[in-house]
């Protein structure tokens, strides 16, 4: 990995622990006693959640980088549009985890707007997100294939994976947008264990070896 990629991974990660830095500052003030305390620490579940999602999206660029390596100049580009989007993900996120958490019984604040209206934000981000990691799975394989190397079919695979949450998160912009399904955008995103689940149980991962090749054995 030549230097100019080491700073571009390093300069991804620093944005990505910023962003981690604006999801538990960005509405919390230094606690002064017991109550203001224990009501910080409350907040963790809602924190946790956002965590997740953001350290999701860290991964893959971390699982693209392996299999492409240095990259070209598409790869520069669309690892800044993944920085951008997820700069400006943490406002949406922040209020869906602190919503998601409250539904769950926990301590986060319900959203007192127009639910529909924040899905509809929050999943625009999320879609943003997934189709930049498709797109650079995309521009990975292509160049795995040209190259030669036999893992490209797992590049392929991951792309799958980044599609099939961009997909999802256009159906709840979908969902979010209509007055009389907007309730129904949050549970879209609670199909995905399973939409994902079944693709990588389906999905040839390996390159199939020639029934001709299986009958010859190893050479002696």
């Amino acid at each position: 990995m030549n230097r100019a990629t080491g700073r571009l991974d390093s300069f991804t990660d620093a944005a990505f622990a910023f962003a981690l830095s604006l999801l538990v500052i960005g509405n919390s003030q230094i606690p002064t006693n017991i109550d203001e305390l224990q009501s910080a620490m409350a907040n963790v579940p809602v924190f946790a959640i956002g965590f997740a999602i953001i350290g999701m999206f860290w991964y893959g660029h971390v699982r693209w980088r392996e299999y492409r390596g240095d990259g070209g100049g598409l790869s520069v580009v669309l690892t800044f549009a993944l920085v951008f989007f997820v700069m400006i993900y943490i406002p949406p996120l922040q209020a869906m985890s602190a919503s998601f958490a409250a539904y769950l019984g926990g301590s986060g604040t319900r959203f007192a707007g127009d639910i529909g209206g924040m899905f509809l934000i929050y999943g625009v981000g999320f879609t943003a997100l997934s189709a930049v990691l498709a797109l650079l799975f995309w521009e990975a394989e292509r160049a795995m294939r040209r190259a030669g190397n036999a893992r490209w079919r797992i590049a392929r695979g991951e792309m799958g994976i980044w599609l099939i949450l961009g997909v999802t998160g256009l159906f709840s912009i979908l969902l979010a947008s209509i007055a009389a399904t907007k309730n129904f955008a949050p549970f879209v995103h609670a199909t995905l264990p399973v939409s994902i689940g079944l693709f990588v149980w389906r999905y040839r991962w390996v390159e199939p070896v020639p029934e001709t090749e299986m009958e010859a054995g190893p050479e002696a």
